[in-house]
């Protein structure tokens, strides 16, 4: 099971990205999900889980201690026993002058020792458990960093061409600002026109100049967010020529709801920790039961260094804690506790699951009417536009109210430009919140 969702979550991580040219948002979330650096870092966070399992799984396995070393003592019960272990002793120590000042001995010691865990209370296999359920919620929690990394580079490279767009727009419109001006000076020069037209004419120029450099900054502002959520690091170059289109399941707002609390991965992250915390519990617990250990031992020892006069030892020990100052019950309540908060979290996240894709849906919808609503306000006001320049042009209309129906166009121009990529972010919301965000819902 481990493996499996650990392929699943690594999955995209080690997409290889080769390419020099970006220029595809389905190449720029590929590229993302293998150089986003703090989706790598979250990486290593999943591989420090799995050690975790590694390790726990180790300490139900027998111990191997190997050692050697050598020691020098003049003490009598150490000389004595040093000799002894050597089997070298003799009826010549066993003379009092001898026994009360012995000298000095020296005593090479290699040990192999082994100890083999029998009961432990269960808190040994609980603390397997736990390490495993800790291991699946950060594969989980990687998961959703992934959708997360998705939905950024959505946002940002929408932003990017929203900004391209109002820029191409409002290139259009410095152009025609510029035309305007030169025609009202003409217009001015011949007296059809007076002195505030021009300066009208003036300002609405530079406050169409004034617009195109905002857009730039936008940008510029859009591409630097966009690379830092690939992680470029120049060995690609970045053109964002398509516009990002996303295929969106057909599903109620019930049906979405369902979905979220059945995929979202940072739901099943928590729901993982839960289970860990009630291992945590167990292990907890395990602490007031006896633990029985199986030990065995084999060591040379010798006057000189070398492998010499084996001797070994088998034996098993039981120990049981009777009191530690109140510690184990301490760290039995918070494992308690742990658990009890975990189980409330999980609860109030499903709440807010539901709420999340509640106002995603909602925002979807309004974004959509707003798309809608502002191409057509966009059709009218050009069309406004073409009636008003028509009828300066015959004398019928006012400088201002020409230029007034060209700011409006220009607006217009860039709210259209607007609500079609907000959509298009407003479905990365939705797909986020339902858990489903993944590099294969763009086409």
């Amino acid at each position: 099971m481990k493996s499996l969702l650990l392929a699943a979550a690594l999955s995209g991580s080690v997409t290889s990205v080769t390419a020099a040219e970006i220029s595809t948002l389905r190449q720029s979330v590929d590229y993302a999900l293998s150089n986003n650096r703090m989706l790598a870092a979250n990486v290593q966070s999943v591989e420090q889980a799995n050690a975790g399992i590694a390790d726990a799984t180790g300490r139900l396995l027998p111990r191997v201690d190997l050692s050697t070393g050598v020691a020098r003592s003049n003490a009598p019960g150490d000389y004595f026993g040093m000799k002894l272990n050597q089997r070298s002793i003799t009826a010549a120590d066993f003379n009092p002058a001898v026994m009360n000042n012995p000298g000095y001995i020296n005593n090479y010691q290699s040990r192999v020792g082994v100890t083999m865990p029998l009961y432990q209370g269960g808190a040994l296999w609980a603390g397997r458990k736990l390490a495993a359920h800790r291991a699946e919620a950060s594969i989980y929690g990687h998961g959703f960093m992934r959708q997360q990394v998705v939905f950024q580079v959505i946002s940002a490279y929408a932003r990017v061409r929203q900004s391209q767009a109002q820029i191409s727009a409002m290139q259009r419109a410095v152009t025609a600002a510029d035309k305007r001006y030169r025609d009202t000076q003409a217009m001015e020069q011949r007296g059809v026109l007076i002195k505030s037209d021009v300066m009208d004419a003036n300002v609405h120029q530079l406050r169409t100049t004034l617009k195109l450099e905002e857009a730039k900054n936008s940008y510029a502002s859009s591409k630097e967010m966009l690379e830092r959520v690939m992680g470029l690091n120049g060995d690609v170059t970045l053109n964002t020529e398509e516009d990002p289109q996303l295929k969106m399941p057909v599903l109620t707002l019930q049906e979405a709801i369902n979905s979220g609390i059945a995929n979202r991965p940072d739901l099943k992250a928590v729901e993982a920790q839960y289970l860990a915390s009630s291992a945590g519990v167990d292990q907890s617990r395990a602490s007031f039961l006896p633990h029985v250990n199986l030990v065995a031992a084999q060591e040379w020892n010798s006057s000189t260094f070398g492998v010499k006069n084996r001797n070994t030892m088998v034996g098993a020990t039981v120990s049981m804690n009777i009191f530690a100052g109140g510690s184990d019950r301490a760290k039995h309540r918070a494992a308690q506790a742990e658990s009890v908060s975990l189980e409330y979290k999980s609860a109030d996240l499903k709440q807010q699951i539901h709420n999340e894709i509640g106002q995603a849906w909602r925002q979807l919808a309004e974004s959509r009417l707003r798309y809608e609503s502002e191409s057509e306000a966009l059709k009218q006001s050009e069309e406004s536009l073409r009636i008003k320049s028509l009828r300066f042009e015959q004398g019928l209309a006012k400088t201002s109210d020409l230029l007034d129906a060209q700011v409006q166009a220009d607006s217009a121009r860039v709210a259209a430009i607007r609500a079609k990529y907000d959509f298009n972010v407003a479905q990365a919301a939705l797909l986020l919140a339902t858990g489903t965000l993944n590099e294969g819902v763009i086409q």
